[in-house]
């Protein structure tokens, strides 16, 4: 191995060492599950299956083209349901984190563009789980591992 080479792994190793990518993986996906499964159920109507009228009306709202607001409705409510079970088990989290992307885009640009300094913060979190995926303590991580 030359001078150089072992320069650039010992700065590169630098960073893992003050934050191990398990950690800084485990947080930021954990540090979304909250919000997503507390407005799942807010907007969740009294049967599991159901989402609530004041869902489907705010929708309406919202400007969304080419879908219908109740299937809307759905796909957000059990969207935020289905996104917070599969970040706190790190399960697909490079899918989920490029659905949320996207997501935040629906939201910055029909939903509340009033509150786009938010929905950024929002965007940056989703982006590091496309990216970087939700570390080594995970599922994901798991069968990355067991596939080396």
């Amino acid at each position: 191995m030359n001078k150089v080479s072992v320069v650039k792994t010992q700065i590169a190793s630098k960073p893992e060492r003050f934050m191990p990518d398990w950690v800084l993986g485990l947080i930021v996906r954990l540090s979304v599950v909250p919000g997503l499964w507390s407005w799942g159920r807010a907007n969740a109507g009294d049967d599991w299956l159901d989402v609530s009228p004041e869902i489907i009306s705010a929708v309406g709202y919202w400007q969304i083209p080419l879908l219908p607001d109740a299937l809307i409705a759905q796909i957000a409510v059990w969207g935020a349901h289905l996104t917070a079970l599969t970040l706190l088990l790190g399960f697909l989290s490079r899918i989920v984190g490029f659905v949320l992307v996207l997501a935040g885009g629906v939201y910055i640009f029909w939903v509340a563009p009033e509150a786009w300094q938010s929905a950024i913060v929002f965007e940056a979190v989703a982006f590091y789980l496309f990216a970087r995926g939700s570390g080594a303590l995970s599922i994901d991580g798991a069968l990355a591992a067991t596939a080396r």
